[in-house]
């Protein structure tokens, strides 16, 4: 279990047994963010051994990839804790030896090389990543699938991404059974709602993901999100993927039935998931690339 809260201060914690940014985070032997001034990143870099993981803040890749050059050894690149894409203008380095597998939240393009990752849920250090908060309604407040009350739930602010989310918003209106919240409310009575709904409205935002789409699966509810980069997050989860969002209607939604899902949460949620999944694609690889 000491491997989940590498790097761990008093602000900075992961989320475990959950997934967030500062959970992935903790998988590395190096990170590169905001907490070391980015004039210590060169010692790092040349204290690397083939294999390493690498956490990046991905906001801070253009601080990180002129120093490419000085690595000799084979890593892996982990992106994460950030709205930004990737790999954006650095694509050309999947194809650099040195770079085993690089992990990212919202990606930007295809790769045999790249692998998705989930935004997660909020980290530790924000309000809405309050793990105590999160449990507590995981154990208490997550109905069975047929006795929720509430058949669409609609939360978000509208202006984050205008466009792609007043055409959702529109489009559930014509719902007889949709809460739409429009106020802010407190996040325990936000996890109760989802824990009491069966469909919840998962737009894009700022970044191709939102946390919104993970804190339902955690509290058993289907999230509805457009189709896209993520598609392939979603394979064996209970989440709802339309081309468009005149597809979410209310007869549609009323003919699913997602109560296999009642007794089970989504793995997918869980850092040990995503820790096997990373350190199976380490050994598959060729590690040892630059011995002789």
């Amino acid at each position: 279990m000491k491997l989940f809260y590498q790097h761990a201060t008093r602000s900075r914690n992961a989320s475990y047994p959950l997934i967030s940014g500062d959970t992935f985070r903790a998988f590395a032997d190096h990170v590169f963010d905001e907490t070391a001034s980015i004039n210590t990143w060169p010692d790092k870099i040349r204290n690397m051994a083939d294999g390493d993981i690498l956490f990046l803040k991905t906001d801070m890749l253009s601080s990180f990839f002129p120093l490419f050059n000085t690595i000799n050894c084979s890593f892996i690149l982990i992106s994460h804790n950030s709205d930004n894409s990737a790999p954006g203008t650095y694509k050309t380095y999947l194809n650099d030896a040195r770079l085993l597998a690089w992990f990212t939240q919202n990606p930007d393009t295809y790769h045999p090389k790249l692998y998705t990752l989930p935004i997660g849920l909020a980290n530790m250090r924000w309000p809405h990543g309050n793990l105590n908060e999160l449990m507590f309604a995981f154990h208490n407040h997550r109905r069975p699938f047929g006795n929720r009350e509430i058949l669409v739930y609609v939360n978000f602010d509208v202006n984050t991404n205008t466009r792609e989310r007043t055409d959702a918003l529109d489009q559930v209106k014509t719902i007889q059974n949709v809460r739409i919240i429009k106020q802010k409310i407190p996040f325990s009575t936000y996890l109760n709602d989802i824990g009491n709904t069966k469909f919840v409205l998962s737009p894009r935002g700022n970044g191709l993901d939102c946390h919104r789409t993970w804190e339902a699966l955690l509290m058993g509810a289907v999230p509805i999100v457009h189709t896209g980069e993520l598609d392939s997050l979603f394979v064996d989860t209970p989440v709802i993927i339309v081309k468009a969002w005149s597809d979410v209607t209310e007869n549609y939604l009323l003919s699913l039935n997602f109560t296999q899902f009642d007794n089970t949460g989504a793995s997918i949620l869980l850092a040990k998931y995503w820790y096997w999944k990373l350190t199976y694609t380490r050994k598959s690889l060729p590690i040892d690339l630059f011995k002789t």
